[in-house]
């Protein structure tokens, strides 16, 4: 804090000369206009350098200052920023607003505890209790960027009603290279039930001290019990832990995971593998998201369906006219242990999310997948080519927050539509899906 004290005593002895008050000419109040025009338009960068060379002429202007202050901010200029502040704080001491922006700053420069005294000057002052609530939750935020260790995650308990739990297909007789085949045994009809499932998510992370670096680990467990077909009875085991940098408006992830299907009272699956993700901030309203993931996959019952799979998938997020907008692609190639179940895919997706009145949010969404196996299956001709339409709809409310932690509970509602195509019968089937669920979160 030597430097900062050294600052302000030089901006003291010199406040006759930025404070005197001088009138500033038409040209050099356009400048500042002009920057400021610039801040309010997202263009912080040029705003900043617009205002720093008008601070030139007008070093006294209270206003200058302050948008000046909070470009620095925006461009990470914090030092800068804080002296802008300073500058302001000499002429009008009481000013709540400057005060709080300087704790911003400090907070962002690790300087917590000048950071809550500034707040702490401010909630003196009985400001107004949206400002009170503001600051109490930014006290809240510095006590955590002091933590460790974080955890949160979900439990969720559903319900679902399946019109075609076997993915049977539209028509009971196949043609094949042997003759057409009537098609028997409990999936080849359609079939509903109702399944009641069980969702646990936990998430850690430990930060590093001194560090914006992460180390995180997910977890997840998955519960499916059926009404009446218990062969399909489900639990899923994922776990995937590893390092997380943190690069300004860019985040890399790299995880280790492994995964284990059980189905009915058999081991189904088991797979290990690695990803890596990177998401980027351009501004709130326009995010992105890549991903590339590795697997190889175990069949303990199906040896034939050992495999490996490399994927990878993108999305943008952007807000526009209230609405947030997901598009997002997919790209998958699994190399099997026999080529008639290797297979590469594609696919993309499209949601709409909108807050509606009494705090409802819904979504809307669509998906496409494509995928063509390698070579023919034994019984047939064809190379198989199948084509995947999803629509869905989901309804969520909170009905239920403990205002003093993050804890709070949403129900949910969901439901799916899909139509399966294929050049081969056996694959072409429809089914709707009918989900409600308690969340809690946590």
């Amino acid at each position: 804090m030597k430097k900062y004290l050294t600052i302000l005593v030089f901006f003291v002895l010199f406040t006759d000369i930025f404070l005197a008050g001088a009138a500033f000419s038409s040209t050099e109040q356009e400048e500042i206009s002009q920057g400021i025009e610039l801040f309010h338009s997202g263009l912080f960068s040029e705003s900043y350098q617009v205002l720093i060379k008008a601070f030139e002429h007008s070093p006294g202007s209270l206003e200058l200052n302050f948008y000046l202050g909070r470009a620095a901010f925006e461009t990470q200029n914090y030092e800068m920023a804080i002296m802008a502040f300073e500058r302001i704080l000499i002429a009008s001491p009481s000013e709540s607003r400057v005060k709080l922006e300087m704790a911003r700053t400090f907070q962002k420069l690790g300087a917590n505890d000048i950071a809550r005294q500034y707040c702490h000057e401010v909630l003196m002052t009985h400001p107004p209790e949206a400002v009170k609530e503001n600051i109490k939750k930014f006290l809240i935020y510095m006590d955590k960027t002091e933590q460790n260790h974080f955890l949160s995650g979900s439990l969720a308990l559903g319900v679902d009603w399946n019109n075609n739990i076997w993915s049977s297909p539209s028509t009971g007789n196949i043609k094949t290279i042997i003759g057409d085949i009537s098609l028997t045994g409990p999936s080849s009809k359609k079939t509903q039930d109702w399944v009641y499932n069980t969702i646990l998510s936990a998430d850690h992370t430990y930060r590093f001290s001194y560090s914006k670096n992460l180390w995180k680990t997910q977890m997840n467990l998955y519960k499916a019990v059926y009404d009446e077909t218990k062969a399909l009875d489900l639990r899923y085991f994922g776990l995937a832990t590893g390092p997380e940098i943190l690069l300004d408006k860019n985040r890399l992830g790299f995880r280790g995971l492994i995964n284990q299907i059980e189905l009915g009272d058999d081991q189904y699956m088991d797979s290990i593998g690695l990803k890596a993700s990177w998401d980027h901030i351009f501004n709130p309203g326009l995010l992105s998201h890549a991903l590339f993931k590795y697997e190889a996959k175990n069949y303990p019952d199906l040896p034939d369906k050992d495999a490996e799979n490399f994927s990878i998938s993108g999305d943008m997020v952007f807000l526009k006219n209230g609405i947030w907008f997901d598009l997002g692609l997919i790209a998958e190639k699994e190399n099997a242990f026999k080529d008639d179940v290797t297979y590469t895919r594609y696919g993309s997706t499209l949601s709409m999310m909108k807050k509606l009145p009494f705090e409802i949010n819904t979504a809307l969404k669509y998906e496409y997948q494509f995928t063509k196996y390698k070579s023919p299956n034994a019984l047939f001709t064809q190379t198989r080519e199948d084509k995947l339409h999803l629509i869905g709809c989901t309804l969520n409310k909170k009905i239920w927050q403990f205002k003093k932690t993050n804890q709070y509970m949403t129900l949910n509602l969901n439901y799916q539509h899909r139509w399966a195509f294929s050049n081969i019968e056996l694959y072409e089937y429809t089914m709707d899906l009918v989900q409600l669920s308690l969340i809690y979160n946590f």
